[in-house]
């Protein structure tokens, strides 16, 4: 069976217990704060600042619009090839190296790598940001799967690599058969599965 119950371990509260209690979006919120917070505090500090462009008449992005886009897809390409670095690793249940891995050890290992910590399990990763329509899904995106469809039982979850067209959505995850690999979203058996879509908070 492919849709296993990934992730779940001692690790799946959000916050530690001398803590107020947060939910996961409400961490989401300050994570990406305090990143943004540290790409201004580079920016100033390293002496360089961007360019400002004036907006014209024909509603011209800046230039600082413009670089935050950018560096926005270098992050998203970094998890992406993190997460393709790990393919052909099989699967084990609560894994996150390249000894085994399980679906949601899999995504959190690959936001690691831009200094984003999810939560561990496919389940609460599921409301680590907003929820996107298939249509527009994005690389970089997270794509989430229930064998009850079910948006209350979340089972499996993977990570849009590439959108090639309305019909060609291919993401990667860690199944339990055939370990990490990539497949495309709207193959038979992962439509019959689907239930929702996430664009992380980072």
């Amino acid at each position: 069976m492919l849709l296993g119950s990934c992730g779940k371990s001692s690790y799946s509260t959000f916050s530690k217990p001398e803590e107020k209690y947060r939910s996961a979006r409400e961490i989401a919120a300050l994570k990406k704060k305090e990143r943004l917070e540290r790409r201004e505090a580079k920016r100033s500090g390293g002496g360089k600042t961007l360019k400002e462009i004036h907006i014209s008449s024909k509603g011209k992005k800046t230039s600082r619009s413009v670089a935050s886009n950018k560096a926005m897809r270098r992050e998203i390409e970094t998890v992406i090839s993190t997460a393709r670095s790990f393919r052909g690793t099989p699967y084990k249940f609560g894994g996150t190296s390249r000894v085994g891995m399980d679906c949601s050890g899999l995504l959190c290992t690959s936001f690691q790598a831009i200094d984003v910590q999810l939560p561990r399990t496919s389940s609460q990763q599921s409301e680590f940001g907003q929820p996107v329509p298939i249509h527009q899904l994005q690389p970089g995106d997270l794509v989430f799967f229930s064998s009850s469809k079910s948006v209350y039982n979340i089972t499996h979850v993977g990570l849009v690599t590439e959108v090639k067209d309305g019909d060609e959505i291919w993401f990667i995850h860690s199944s339990t058969s055939l370990g990490v690999k990539e497949d495309n979203l709207f193959s038979p058996y992962y439509q019959r599965t689907f239930v929702k879509a996430v664009r992380p908070a980072i």
